[in-house]
């Protein structure tokens, strides 16, 4: 059956009134994503729990709250792993970390600044401070500071604890495995505190808040396509703002750049960018 547009607005409406409740609970800002994206998963949700109410299905999340931890699951906003995508690591590995290193063993400057932006539950930040720190273990001169940051105040606890599932390290080597985590129980493993120490968690709205200033490198993959048009566009000048001279940007292989005045393509397939000066 073919909704009317009284209809279709005031199915809408309920759906924002879920959204809300979503983001009173949870204060993660769900009203900055495209609408279209989240309510056609929130639809999802409302099918599968058999509710074509929104009062109704309010009424069910509070009753059971796993549900809400379900439907941003589907969103996909937390889900990650560390080394996703290896490919992406190892180029920016080659391409982006070895000519920053060049570069501050040229000058007095031996801090390297990374922003890990919209780090779900820390998977991300853990992996680069893994990666800068194997690349560096006989470089002692230099200091690295890796701040991550997202909206998601649960998933910035669990990135602290630093604790993960073996699903998580799928894409960790043995080796690797066996110098930076301590198996614990059931299949859990802790990072070990030399890599915790590297990094700094933080709660921060890509959107509305200010963004870090002096990165040398800026990592925010799969955050950006939860965004409208004009939202992406306002980011990516943020973060040009946030880079220093020469900073790299790394995103998702789905994301772009389209403002080349900002930024100039060194991997398109792994799509790392740097800034122009």
């Amino acid at each position: 059956m073919i909704k009317t547009k009284d209809e279709i607005n005031a199915e809408e409406e309920g759906l924002k009134r879920i959204i809300h409740f979503i983001n009173r609970c949870r204060e993660i800002d769900l009203c900055s994503y495209r609408h279209s994206f989240v309510f056609r998963h929130l639809r999802s949700r409302l099918l599968k729990a058999g509710i074509d109410n929104s009062l109704e299905y309010i009424d069910y999340l509070k009753k059971n709250p796993e549900e809400i931890d379900l439907f941003l699951d589907e969103l996909s906003i937390n889900v990650t792993h560390f080394f996703r995508d290896c490919e992406v690591f190892e180029a920016f590995a080659n391409k982006a970390l070895a000519e920053l290193i060049i570069r501050k063993q040229t000058s007095e400057n031996k801090l390297l600044r990374i922003w890990s932006a919209g780090c779900a539950s820390g998977q991300e930040a853990y992996s680069l401070a893994i990666l800068i720190n194997e690349t560096l273990e006989r470089k002692n001169k230099f200091i690295v500071k890796i701040w991550a940051t997202d909206i998601d105040k649960n998933a910035l606890e669990r990135a602290k604890n630093a604790e993960y599932d073996s699903g998580d390290l799928k894409e960790v080597n043995k080796k690797l495995l066996e110098k930076y985590f301590s198996s614990v129980y059931n299949n859990k493993y802790i990072l070990k505190e030399k890599i915790k120490e590297m990094v700094r968690f933080a709660r921060h709205n890509l959107i509305t808040d200010e963004g870090l200033k002096f990165m040398d490198v800026i990592f925010c993959r799969n955050v950006m396509i939860y965004f409208n048009r004009q939202q992406q566009e306002q980011l990516l000048n943020k973060f040009y703002a946030s880079l220093n001279s020469g900073g790299y940007l790394v995103i998702a292989k789905v994301e772009a750049v389209w403002d080349k005045e900002l930024f100039v393509t060194i991997d398109p397939l792994q799509k790392i960018f740097q800034k122009v000066n």
